[in-house]
């Protein structure tokens, strides 16, 4: 799919979400300057919800790749096994913030 652009700097995560979407393009970063090349497409991956926001309004769909890890497991390189076990793929369709003001 050349119109996928999955987002990870993880093996595993990467090797997985290939399974899914074939041919996409793989970024192991997005930077704000990168928005605009990647317009139109979807985006997979997990990013700070502000991209996220911008990524929606600059047209493109955004696929957030959830690992609901157990504690044991957190902070480690996980194996293809451990990605498809705890791996939840959800579509953000709508998102709207507002910055939280401390006063």
């Amino acid at each position: 799919m050349n119109d996928v652009v999955i987002v990870s700097r993880h093996k595993s995560t990467v090797e997985y979400l290939k399974t899914i979407f074939g041919n996409a393009e793989v970024l192991d970063h997005l930077t704000p300057e990168d928005v605009e090349k990647i317009k139109g497409k979807i985006i997979v991956g997990n990013l700070p919800i502000d991209m996220i926001a911008e990524l929606l309004k600059n047209g493109n769909r955004f696929v957030l790749v959830s690992l609901n890890l157990p504690r044991e497991l957190r902070g480690k390189e996980l194996s293809l096994e451990e990605v498809k076990k705890y791996c939840k793929l959800y579509e953000i369709v709508d998102l709207k913030l507002s910055e939280f003001v401390v006063v």
